[in-house]
């Protein structure tokens, strides 16, 4: 079959006689039995330690039992455990009402399920499934998969172009999605499908009584169906959720979306064991070029040909667009670009250098991330590029108070030029990023000094304690180990944000590494000071 557009992939899916409708295999259990398995789900949660694994194997025995009344389960429990004591049995009850009351409704996976999860380690699992709301009815569901990223994301990837590219095609269509939440391919898609409202069902990690992974930070206030093989209770051990979640979504939905799958990865295991027992529609990213990253797409396509259709993204536009896009900007700003300082007295500056952020800008909620990567790709994966963007293109640098004795906002600046900045900067493996990076902002001493901006305090607790408490700001701890001693970052503070809109033009600059970033810069903002290259210092 040859490489379709997305738009054609998604023709193809509508015209496709394979569509079962949503939520496939699933039967919901009557209200007598229904009591039953709540009651039992309940005296497992306050007086069994098991995990999920091991209360899915017990519930799956009383339910082959038919047990239909308080007695039948009050028999069962005593049969199965050997204390069930009257004060057990009522806070039983209690917990029980709680579920229904929560509007708690139980699923029997039915045969497609049963006959997918035949793992060894898996057996009768699971054997129920939970649900919070109506589930949806003969609306044809697509899942998004993707295997696992580099903490670092790129706005250029292959992956989020064919993501956006297909969510903004799916609108409209007639098509649904079922995501999940916990990792940022499903925060990605469920965050787009909640507000156009395609999202129809989620798929939970963790148990259904408790807030699904951040689901109300990806979803907002969008009301969505959740339905989870736990219902209370701490979950399975290690990473047995994520793939029972990927499992679930693989299953219940009647198309798969395949991005970049890993090659001999567990999620390309799963959708090859799936497809070959319950074969349903799969679109596959054609990925050039190939690697073990997305090794599994390839494999796919030539196992499951008949199913299985490989798509085309449109090429991604790398380059902003011509026409600067102007910063709002106050009445100070002047109307034409400063010219650039080409030889910086570098002893007479202060200087705040950026560094990667992996995750929301300062004062940017999480939903709102997710979305800017999907709707305005460039300047957004967080790259220490990006963050002097935004510092320029809102005209603030804004305050913070990590590190800060007292969590008082402050900006830090230090006065290390970009020539020695080896002397300060480190890598941190758990945050995958530099601690700092050449790029950033440079303002005059004096000029900052103006401001309020004073260089910080290092010493002892001591020290501290003589401090006013006006000046406590300033306050770095430094101890007698001088391997992590901070003096060396020769710190400046300044309380408060840092309006770029108070200073000259020539009170300061901003600086990047090369001619390209320069020009990349001021192709996208007029800013409110110069920028120079250090590769020309110009």
């Amino acid at each position: 079959m040859g490489d379709k557009t997305i738009k054609e992939a998604i023709c193809g899916l509508l015209e496709s006689s394979r569509v079962r409708g949503a939520s496939p295999g699933l039967i919901p259990l009557e209200d007598a039995s229904l009591y039953c398995l709540l009651g039992a789900a309940a005296f497992l949660e306050l007086f069994e330690k098991m995990n999920g694994f091991q209360k899915q194997a017990l519930l799956t025995r009383l339910l082959r039992k038919g047990l239909r009344s308080e007695n039948d389960l009050r028999s069962w429990l005593a049969c199965s455990f050997s204390r069930v004591t009257i004060s057990r049995w009522d806070a039983s009850r209690k917990r029980t009402d709680q579920y229904l009351a929560a509007g708690i409704k139980v699923f029997l996976p039915g045969e497609l399920l049963s006959d997918s999860l035949s793992a060894k380690d898996l057996p009768q699992c699971p054997g129920v499934l939970f649900a919070k709301g109506a589930l949806p009815r003969e609306v044809p569901l697509l899942a998004v998969f993707n295997s696992r990223k580099p903490r670092q994301l790129s706005c250029d990837a292959a992956w989020l172009g064919a993501m956006r590219c297909f969510l903004r095609a799916l609108e409209g269509s007639g098509i649904s999605l079922i995501g999940s939440t916990g990792t940022l391919t499903h925060d990605l898609a469920s965050a787009f499908a909640a507000r156009s409202g395609m999202l129809k069902l989620l798929v939970a990690a963790s148990p259904l009584m408790t807030a699904p992974n951040n689901a109300d930070e990806v979803l907002g206030q969008s009301p969505v169906p959740v339905l989870s093989c736990m219902l209370d209770g701490p979950p399975c051990p290690e990473k047995r959720p994520m793939r029972c979640r990927d499992r679930l979504l693989a299953l219940l939905s009647d198309f798969h979306l395949l991005l970049e799958i890993r090659s001999r990865g567990n999620l390309e295991a799963l959708l090859e064991e799936i497809e070959s027992k319950s074969p349903r529609p799969q679109l596959v990213q054609k990925c050039k070029p190939r690697g073990r990253s997305n090794g599994g797409n390839r494999a796919l396509l030539e196992k499951f040909p008949e199913y299985a259709t490989p798509f085309k993204c449109p090429p991604v536009r790398k380059q902003p667009p011509a026409r600067p896009v102007l910063a709002p900007r106050s009445p100070t700003y002047p109307p034409l670009r400063p010219k650039p300082c080409l030889t910086p007295v570098w002893q007479d500056y202060l200087f705040h250098y950026t560094r990667a952020c992996t995750g929301p800008w300062p004062g940017q909620s999480y939903r709102q991330y997710l979305l800017n990567l999907l709707d305005a790709p460039g300047f957004t994966e967080g790259s220490p590029l990006d963050c002097l963007f935004r510092i320029a293109e809102q005209g603030l640098l804004r305050a913070g108070c990590l590190m800060v004795r007292g969590k008082i906002e402050v900006v830090c600046l230090s006065s290390i030029p970009p020539g020695k900045l080896s002397l300060i900067r480190k890598w941190r493996p758990p945050l995958a990023r530099w601690t700092v990076e050449p790029y950033g902002l440079a303002v005059k001493r004096a000029v900052l000094r103006a401001l309020g901006a004073k260089p910080a305090v290092y010493g002892s607790e001591e020290v501290y304690r003589k401090l006013g408490q006006s000046q406590r700001y300033r306050f770095q701890y430094c101890g007698a180990d001088k391997s992590k001693s901070w003096r060396k970052e020769h710190e400046w503070r300044l309380r408060g944000d840092l309006d770029l809109g108070k200073l000259e033009p020539g009170d300061g600059f901003l600086f990047v590494q090369t001619g390209q970033e320069k020009a990349k810069l001021y192709r996208r903002i007029t800013p409110h000071l110069p920028i120079i290259a250090l590769d020309t210092s110009g």
